[in-house]
């Protein structure tokens, strides 16, 4: 028995230990491109309007602005998201960068994962191509999230980020 609670403390220093080290940047999640046939200007303008992402992104319900400022850096949105296990949302989005036809950051409060989605618009290699490139990075830096919730929300994000790239394709292409 002693044996026992000797590996439990020990396990529960190591994990003390690792949740209080960071790494000095925020983890990559997912990181997808999709080439559209739009231009740049009607790429960019749809995927910045956070009320067509229900139209798109699965699990993304009603779309609510937290004050009547124009679209920009600092704007805020509340956006009601259906997730596993825990059912409706309500999370908090911020515009951190709003570059118009090129550029998209913007934070969520999302507990879990904390994440940060960068949306980069280029042309594409063609005329009349538009490339969106989509990372999410976490805003959580600790060894122990990177080495047991990363890998795990990896492996989810990717997929839903395929699945939400597909469904914008169909729907703009």
């Amino acid at each position: 028995m002693e044996i026992i609670a000797v590996i439990g403390v020990i396990f529960v220093s190591i994990c003390a230990m690792l949740s209080q080290l960071e790494v000095d940047y925020d983890p990559l999640i997912v990181d997808k491109s999709v080439v559209l046939a739009r231009t740049q200007k009607q790429v960019f303008y749809y995927v910045a309007d956070f009320h067509n992402h229900k139209k798109w992104i699965g699990g993304i319900g009603k779309t609510e602005e937290l004050d009547d400022s124009l679209m920009g850096e600092g704007k805020q949105f509340y956006q009601m998201v259906e997730t596993p296990f825990v059912g409706e949302t309500k999370q908090q989005l911020e515009i951190l960068q709003y570059t118009p036809t090129s550029k998209l950051v913007y934070n969520s409060n999302m507990e879990l994962l904390k994440p940060r989605m960068e949306l980069e618009i280029t042309p594409g290699n063609k005329p009349g191509q538009t490339r969106l490139t989509w990372k999410t990075y976490s805003r959580r830096r600790s060894y122990l999230f990177c080495m047991t919730i990363l890998p795990v929300s990896k492996y989810f994000s990717n997929a839903n980020l395929r699945t939400t790239l597909f469904n914008l394709r169909t729907l703009i292409h």
